[in-house]
């Protein structure tokens, strides 16, 4: 090739590369707000907001090129983009170090997944690890989702075992689901006053709001399973096959997943946050606290409804992308904690303990 062909080519290739990269920033923008649009008017955002982290990449991968062929003024499409999209994307990745933490009007908060303690047993010889790492936490308030333990039996995780190996916790309360045995559970070194679930339609999931005494102020607590993407083991499998090795048989079958279950579950998440935000614009109370799995990320209609104006402990003291369920290659924080302005968080945390199939959260949290 002559070397006009060459230059040609070259400036061909450049404007393809320059035209994709701003493809990729403007993607990286909407998905950065996508969730200001709720799933009933246009679907598309809520996928888009769950991809989040992997525009983001896109974005870096772009950024790393230009600075490594030396092309610096094309760096500007990334910076640009990162300025427009900062609340987002640190809110999404949050750099914090670990700070200490002050020793009057703290409280520590765990929330965890606990996916029915694992069906297994407690007992001294073999402790369930799951009972044993939230009896060793050291939290005064504990939020567990999937909570179930049974009625008998001589090798079964009973409320009464439980009871005994929680039992730096004498305050207790369980709200369980319309058709299942288990449910959303708080266990408290404070007493609780009043609990009662949150009325929205779902079958296997749920949210109940509590009332605690801290200290002779009021604290209400809301306790969140929001509705699930009912995964099977055959669609977390397509999803692990994509992830490992992208093929267009691959694809098919997570394209069917995708139709079938997650658009319907942004739809019910977002009915159920939308129930639960009326509960917190009607709470009158010292303190408020949301905890629980949202499943659903930081960017999301569901996400967004419930926070409203409260904090996001983790955005605000956590570190890192947070990854709180453990399985199948879903890299996405969907265990949250949230609380009002006049709480301070410190330190929260996601714990790496492959227990359950969620990482637990917990952190500090100053009563002001």
């Amino acid at each position: 090739m002559s070397r006009k062909g060459t230059k040609i080519a070259k400036n061909v290739f450049l404007y393809f590369v320059v035209t994709a990269n701003i493809l990729a920033a403007l993607l990286l923008l909407v998905s950065a707000y996508s969730d200001r649009v709720p799933p009933e008017t246009a679907m598309i955002f809520s996928y888009l907001g769950l991809i989040f982290p992997f525009i983001c990449l896109l974005n870096l991968l772009f950024f790393i090129y230009w600075m490594f062929i030396r092309k610096r003024v094309f760096m500007l499409i990334g910076l640009v983009a990162l300025v427009l999209c900062w609340n987002p994307v640190s809110n999404y990745f949050p750099i914090h170090f670990r700070t200490s933490v002050p020793k009057e009007n703290v409280i520590k908060v765990l929330t965890y997944n606990v996916m029915s303690f694992a069906y297994t047993d407690h007992t001294k010889e073999e402790p369930n690890q799951i009972v044993q790492y939230i009896a060793e936490s050291g939290a005064d308030i504990v939020c567990m989702q999937e909570y179930l333990v049974f009625a008998r039996g001589e090798n079964r995780l009973t409320a009464k075992k439980l009871d005994k190996a929680l039992s730096m916790y004498p305050y207790s309360s369980v709200v369980r689901q319309k058709k299942l045995e288990y449910g959303v559970a708080v266990y408290s070194k404070y007493p609780i006053i009043t609990s009662r679930k949150i009325k929205y339609p779902s079958e296997y999931n749920g949210s109940a709001i509590f009332s605690l005494d801290v200290n002779g102020k009021t604290l209400t607590l809301i306790n969140n399973h929001l509705e699930s993407f009912k995964l099977t083991m055959e669609d977390k499998g397509h999803y692990s096959d994509f992830v490992t090795g992208a093929d267009l048989e691959t694809f098919d079958g997570l394209r069917g997943t995708i139709q079938q279950k997650l658009g319907p579950a942004f739809l019910i998440r977002a009915r159920q946050a939308r129930v639960v935000a009326d509960e917190i614009s009607k709470n009158k109370s010292d303190y408020l606290l949301v905890c629980g799995d949202f499943n659903d990320t930081p960017i999301s209609y569901a996400h967004r409804k419930i926070q409203g104006s409260l904090l996001d402990a983790f955005a605000e003291t956590g570190n890192g992308p947070g990854t709180t369920y453990n399985q199948n290659y879903f890299w996405f924080r969907i265990d949250k904690i949230l609380h009002s302005t006049n709480m301070e968080a410190y330190n929260c945390t996601v714990d790496k303990v492959k227990y359950s199939d969620h990482y637990p959260v917990w952190c500090y949290l100053r009563l002001n």
